[in-house]
């Protein structure tokens, strides 16, 4: 990622408020979950895109009949047809805009849907772990596999599976824990997730067999919330003896999420949060107003939340229940807008794709760089960018000259945000005018419920 030419505080960053399109999207009921839908590929690509042509032509027909069946056979076709059906533009038929818009609407519901819905897992029978990690693979579509130095040892690893039309964590939790492997956090690129053997089987792994100790039944208490798995990982206690009022106790709550989705932010507000002992007393959170939020770093597959309780008396052992309701934002469609032949364009000209406008505010010569400045806004009804969402100076962007080559910015800057908008410098060492400006963003910005619910917590 560029370094920004001026250095942004870590308020203004946290602190940005803008607003984008966004879909509720209601918890799953488990036992209804299905497996993310897949378009029927009946046409090649280069067919779809003859079609599509032939479709938006028809879509001008002077038959309204005409014109209905190219908006129904357009929409059929499914979610590949964004990629080569673009907004009309405001210059054209008004019935042409409002067909055109139909259809990228409807399709873009389906990718909301197929986004936010659980992938489910059959594995039935006894096979090793590569072969349960390439199965898991195939049939979410998740990039899931063993680090590139693990010992083949792991990955020819013989287990038993039942798994059948389970969620992708709980397939994915019952191969870890037999093949005694583990998530590396830090081990992946964003869209995979990579795992480790554990400490303790690497250690076995170079003893002799006899010295060798079963495999753990042992796991953390954890829950699977649709496309997001919840595990505690430590509890940490603390006693003042100077000033009890500031004895406490921490939960370390991780939330990973299946890697074929990009999440933006998460939220747990502690007003959500409830947690019980084994006689059922409600255990208290020290702060009932805080709201925990957290930004996703797209090298770092997973996120942690400290949920900070007040410090029990020793004889409560294990809390018997922990549940919340979290919010995560996730990245929908991911739209590509393209300016070309830069100089000849009039500052503010713009474009519209799922709810999400570009700008191009014009090109400033800044000494021996040329400053591209860009403005990137939502539709104002939802609440898509309230906060934490530094995420938008990710967003590729590059020039592209004739020949096809990228050229990446050097540098940026924020020059401005509203309370739906956000204004982007980016600084070129290459005179622009003449070029395309490609940007990339995701258009559709999806909200998401997370119902934890965990169990047995044991307590220092």
């Amino acid at each position: 990622m560029q370094r920004s030419l001026f250095q942004f505080t870590f308020v203004l960053l946290m602190t940005i408020g803008f607003t984008g399109p966004l879909a509720l999207v209601g918890q799953e009921d488990s036992s209804q979950d299905t497996p993310p839908s897949r378009q029927e590929e009946v046409l090649g690509d280069m067919e779809l895109i003859d079609r599509v042509d032939v479709l938006r032509r028809q879509l001008e027909s002077p038959s309204i009949p005409e014109r209905d069946k190219a908006q129904q056979e357009l929409i059929g076709l499914g979610i590949r047809v964004l990629d080569h059906l673009d907004p009309a533009e405001p210059s054209e038929a008004t019935d042409l805009i409002q067909r055109i818009s139909m259809v990228r609407t409807e399709l873009e519901k389906v990718v909301a849907a197929i986004t936010t819905k659980s992938s489910r897992v059959t594995l039935v029978g006894k096979m090793t772990v590569g072969e349960a990690l390439a199965g898991l693979k195939k049939q979410t579509e998740n990039d899931v596999a063993l680090t590139a130095t693990t010992p083949d040892i792991f990955s020819k690893r013989e287990i038993d599976l039942k798994i059948e039309n389970g969620t992708f964590w709980e397939a994915l939790n019952s191969i870890a824990q037999q093949g005694e492997i583990a998530i590396s956090p830090y081990a992946a690129s964003a869209g995979q997730l990579r795992l480790d053997p554990t400490q303790s089987a690497m250690q076995q792994a170079v003893e002799p067999l006899e010295n060798k100790t079963a495999v753990s039944t042992i796991q953390p208490p954890q829950c699977v919330s649709g496309i997001f798995g919840i595990s505690v990982t430590q509890v940490n206690a603390s006693r003042n003896l100077v000033n009890p009022k500031l004895n406490s106790c921490n939960i370390s709550t991780v939330v990973r999420w299946e890697p074929r989705i990009t999440p933006i932010s998460f939220q747990l507000p502690a007003a959500s949060i409830k947690a019980v002992d084994g006689q059922n007393k409600e255990i208290k959170l020290t702060n009932r107003e805080a709201v925990f939020y957290g930004t996703v770093q797209s090298e770092i597959a997973e996120i942690e939340f400290f949920i900070p309780i007040e410090l029990t008396d020793r004889s409560t052992e294990k809390i018997k229940t922990l549940t919340g309701v979290g919010e995560a934002l996730i990245a929908g469609r991911t739209e590509t807008f393209r300016f070309k032949k830069l100089g000849r364009l009039k500052d503010g000209y713009q474009q519209t794709r799922a709810g999400a406008t570009v700008t191009f505010q014009g090109i400033e010569k800044n000494e021996e760089l040329f400053g591209l400045a860009v403005k990137l806004g939502f539709d104002a009804q939802q609440n898509a960018l309230e906060s934490y969402h530094s995420w938008v100076y990710d967003n590729m962007i590059y020039l592209e000259n004739k020949t096809g080559e990228q050229i990446v910015p050097i540098a940026y800057d924020g020059i401005g945000q509203t309370e739906n908008e956000i204004t982007v410098r980016y600084y070129f060492d290459t005179d622009p005018s003449a070029m395309t400006l490609v940007y990339k963003t995701p258009a559709s910005i999806v909200k998401v419920p997370i119902k934890i619910e965990l169990t047995d917590i044991p307590l220092p």
